[in-house]
């Protein structure tokens, strides 16, 4: 077996994925901010149009009825709103400040500077930094490509090298040790970044996130020294190569192999995404008839 192993995580991919982290949990919190100012504007609405219908001492079963569903919309929105300031909540921590450089991560001062130059992030009236336009389309296409690794990427995570097959999510025990991680050579074989796919794969995880004080360890740069570290444990094409009593096989030879082999069964779990995503939107257009479909499996 091949000792080959990837070079170093290079200080300029450090900054480029300190920056995207950043910008991650700031647009999570950007977003809810408006998901919550879109609803209070509901809730404000909806109790206009309450007290508009409840006028007058008589009103007819139509009105009525129109009164208690506006009750139960109204409800309905009171209740979203206080799970998006629920939600809120949890990422008010992520915000950065314009006092930065005076707490624990002050170490993080140079991705910040960095999100500026590139036009990121701007300074607000609140003294906390808030992505931009541009911001707002970095991070957009750091959700493109999110959900390309997921697309291309997710079915080589488990592989089971002496059967031949892939582990089936939602029946399958990952746990178990027959599972080979083959994700970073596939993303070599490619000729894909794999110290990227790695990144995508944590960042869709939110494995970076379960530290409570990841931005810390952001700032002191072990975050990222711990993804490069996890990425070069990973096997390499020239490591699959084996040989057996009929000849020698090729690392080239197998994850070409693997690459076809899923390729085919991430291409039919597209499928029948689709095609649930499809049913239930049907369903809900039309709550009361019941759906019939049937599915075949070739």
């Amino acid at each position: 077996m091949s000792e080959q192993t990837l070079a170093p995580l290079s200080e300029e991919l450090k900054q480029e994925f300190g920056c995207l982290l950043l910008l991650d949990r700031m647009m999570q919190y950007e977003s809810l901010a408006r998901e919550l100012e879109s609803l209070q504007t509901t809730v404000t609405d909806l109790e206009a149009e309450l007290k508009q219908r409840k006028k007058g001492f008589f009103h007819s079963d139509e009105e009525d009825m129109a009164i208690e569903e506006t009750k139960a919309d109204l409800n309905e929105a009171r209740q979203a709103v206080q799970q998006v300031e629920s939600e809120i909540k949890e990422q008010e921590t992520h915000r950065l400040h314009i006092s930065l450089s005076e707490q624990s991560e002050s170490g993080l001062e140079p991705l910040v500077q960095q999100m500026e130059q590139r036009g990121w992030l701007e300074m607000g009236d609140d003294n906390y930094y808030h992505p931009t336009d541009k911001g707002s389309q970095a991070y957009d296409h750091l959700l493109d490509q999110q959900q390309s690794y997921i697309a291309h990427f997710d079915v080589y995570a488990f592989v089971d090298l002496e059967e031949g097959v892939f582990a089936d999510p939602d029946t399958d025990l990952l746990e178990d040790q027959r599972w080979t991680d083959l994700r970073v050579a596939v993303a070599e074989h490619k000729g894909i970044d794999p110290y990227r796919v790695v990144f995508l794969s944590m960042l869709s995880s939110e494995a970076f996130f379960e530290n409570p004080d990841w931005k810390f360890d952001l700032s002191v740069g072990t975050l990222l020294d711990e993804m490069g570290e996890l990425t070069q444990q990973q096997l390499l094409v020239d490591q699959l190569g084996y040989e057996d009593e009929e000849g020698e096989v090729s690392g080239a030879e197998v994850i070409q192999d693997v690459i076809e082999q899923g390729s085919e069964i991430a291409q039919e779990r597209i499928r029948r995404q689709e095609q649930e995503a499809r049913e239930r939107e049907i369903a809900f257009q039309t709550p009361d008839e019941q759906i019939i479909t049937t599915t075949y499996y070739w």
